[in-house]
């Protein structure tokens, strides 16, 4: 049995509307070619309340999805999607069925059982985190009751949530407080994959554990290939080498996304040394400017002309300037400036001073989202 498996797919009327169309319209005709029996779509199909433009497109899709296999939404937790603005794609109709998942939910799908998670409603969310976690292991207890009752069944698990330790796309927007669960729940899964979204950023958790990421690039931070996990079942027991799964990750055409840090010092503006102007070639490129404050450190508009036509000439799909203003030029060095978190910061001073061992990074790594966590904690309270 072969699964697609997609998710945040976000695709937006007024943001990179072209570049994520063109990427979804792939998945549905790579998946195709690839003679896949399942499509899932797991949560965050749109950003925001669906405008009639991407609700158009969504339709086309989903119909060209179920024309070929049957198709699973699952409920993620931006726009509207546990809020019926899903509702209308779960009415399209195809050769196949469409299953649209709002609330946990057990499909059985010929050959295959599927155990579905969407992305718990405000209500959900409204407890404690314990009371969360506990009504989440109960739910996945249920789901594996489910899986030993059908030994002969293919078993499968989807989910549009957060997972403790994972690593996140450090653009990723997220919406409100994000609801997120333990791993050893999902360890003790009779599940043979166990698929996932909400973060963007690809990963495997553990043996049968992994975050598919984002179709395409949705920020200038996500700088990993995207695209989706082609899934092949090749029985429907669980073996112990794992010889019953394959996981192949399909790249799509998303464009690339660089973002240029420069600054004008004394009037003269300073590319990055390590800048390659052939990287920028068909991708989205905006250049943030250092600017001090005063009338003396002013970047004239020649000098903004000559910025575009020097970038221009590397030809790259968009490009955008923006110019900011401080009292003071950073002091540190120009990829620890540049970096946007912390986790990004720490990586860059390694780089510049050497990196220690693998192990001692994850550790520090690990110790500095404990930190992050109780920080925010602290200021939501």
């Amino acid at each position: 049995m072969k699964i697609s498996h997609c998710g945040d797919v976000h695709l937006e009327e007024d943001r990179y509307l072209e570049d994520t169309t063109k990427c979804l319209e792939w998945f549905v005709e790579d998946s195709i070619r690839a003679n896949t029996n399942l499509f899932v779509v797991d949560g965050d199909l749109t950003t925001y309340k669906t405008t009639i433009k991407e609700r158009n497109l969504w339709v086309d899709s989903l119909v060209r999805m179920a024309n070929h296999a049957p198709v699973i939404l699952v409920a993620g937790n931006h726009g509207a999607e546990l809020e019926g603005d899903l509702y209308v794609f779960g009415r399209a109709r195809g050769k196949h069925a469409i299953y649209l998942c709002t609330d946990p939910e057990f499909i059985e799908l010929g050959e295959a059982a599927v155990a579905v998670f969407p992305y718990p409603r405000k209500a959900a969310l409204a407890g404690e985190d314990q009371n969360l976690h506990e009504a989440f292991a109960r739910q996945l207890d249920e789901f594996n009751q489910h899986f030993e009752q059908r030994p002969r069944s293919y078993k499968l698990f989807f989910g549009h949530f957060g997972v403790a330790g994972a690593r996140v796309s450090s653009g990723q927007p997220l919406v409100g407080r994000c609801a997120e669960y333990p791993l050893d729940p999902l360890r003790g899964l009779q599940a043979q994959y166990v698929g996932l979204s909400h973060i963007h950023l690809r990963q495997q958790l553990a043996a049968r554990i992994f975050y598919a990421g984002s179709l395409s690039r949705c920020d200038y931070s996500e700088v990993e290939d995207k695209g989706y996990n082609l899934v092949t079942l090749n029985a429907p027991e669980l073996r112990s080498d794992l010889s019953d799964l394959d996981v192949e990750f399909r790249v799509s055409p998303t464009r690339r996304m660089v973002e240029v840090h420069a600054v004008c010092r004394d009037g003269e503006l300073q590319l990055p040394e390590h800048l390659d102007l052939l990287t920028l070639k068909d991708s989205r490129v905006k250049v943030v400017v250092t600017v001090s404050n005063g009338p003396d450190h002013l970047l004239s508009r020649e000098q903004q002309d000559k910025l575009r036509e020097k970038l221009l000439a590397a030809c790259p799909a968009e490009l955008k300037v923006k110019i900011e203003h401080g009292a003071d030029l950073p002091s540190e060095p120009a990829p620890i400036a540049a970096a946007r978190s912390a986790e990004e910061k720490l990586r860059a001073y390694w780089a510049m001073k050497g990196a220690p061992p693998a192990d001692r990074q994850e550790r520090s790594l690990a110790k500095l989202a404990e930190i992050e966590k109780a920080v925010l904690s602290t200021q939501e309270s």
